[in-house]
């Protein structure tokens, strides 16, 4: 078990907590038959995802073989759930506004994963297919109404014209999704290891929202707790999809920049 606090809790590059400060608890059985499994508790942003109580919580299970020190694998499913987080966001909202027909969807983030680890040695990589219907609730009706909302608050409603490229694509969901991450813990001495994390994640139907991501920090254990500092941040394809508006829907932050995180680890 390990409880950890950090000052941004970030996933694939992109900030949960809204770039504030979060927390995480996680739970991991292993058995040495192989079979294993995993269970995260989380906080989250409401203005990432909005009207949940600001939780998330992520369950997987696998089996692992191999050789620690060498080539080793694994393989198994992942279940992500942001309990009562949810939109409801017209499949096109230009055309609502203008009177024309839309149709109103209903959103909700939670995703299931299947998975694929290697690895050699301290090298460590995984990947994952997003077998759900849409991979953390992108799908027109959310990133199109996102593009439109950034738009009226940016520019005073005057430029839609990111929106409008959106939705003339049609309507796409986002299942299929594929995720590679790549890193190493390196040992600098006892107490001391180097963290490297790159990443890389391919929306399925929405290539503008494509990411590379990355983190690169120290991590020092002492006194039973494990102290680390990292750079950490996000490239996606189209920068302004990075934006996400407050909740209060009068102004946007970019989740994906880099930034100097600290977190705090307790491990059980």
């Amino acid at each position: 078990m390990e409880a950890k606090v950090l000052t941004d809790r970030r996933t694939n590059g992109l900030s949960d907590t809204y770039l504030r400060p979060g927390a995480e608890f996680t739970v991991t059985a292993a058995h040495e038959t192989g079979f294993l499994g995993y269970l995260q508790l989380g906080t989250v942003a409401k203005e990432s995802f909005p009207d949940g109580n600001k939780t998330t919580a992520l369950a997987a299970l696998g089996y692992r073989w191999g050789k620690p020190d060498g080539w080793h694998f694994g393989a198994g499913a992942a279940h992500e759930m942001f309990p009562g987080s949810s939109v409801e966001v017209y499949d096109n909202v230009i055309a609502a506004e203008l009177g024309a027909p839309a149709e109103l969807i209903k959103t909700n983030f939670d995703t299931t994963f299947g998975l694929f680890e290697f690895g050699y040695g301290i090298i460590e990589a995984r990947y994952l297919l997003v077998l759900s219907k849409d991979f953390r609730g992108n799908n027109t009706s959310v990133v199109c109404g996102t593009a439109a909302q950034i738009g009226m608050i940016q520019n005073g409603g005057a430029d839609l014209s990111e929106a409008l490229s959106c939705y003339d694509r049609g309507h796409h969901n986002s299942g299929g999704s594929q995720l590679l991450q790549v890193e190493a813990k390196i040992p600098l001495n006892s107490n001391t290891k180097l963290f490297t994390h790159v990443g890389y994640t391919a929306v399925r139907n929405f290539s503008f929202l494509n990411t590379v991501d990355f983190k690169l920090g120290l991590i020092h254990t002492r006194w039973g707790f494990d102290f680390e500092a990292d750079i950490v941040g996000g490239s996606m394809r189209n920068s302004y999809y990075g934006n996400t508006a407050t909740t209060d829907g009068t102004s946007v932050k970019r989740i994906d920049k880099p930034a100097l995180m600290a977190s705090i680890a307790k491990r059980f």
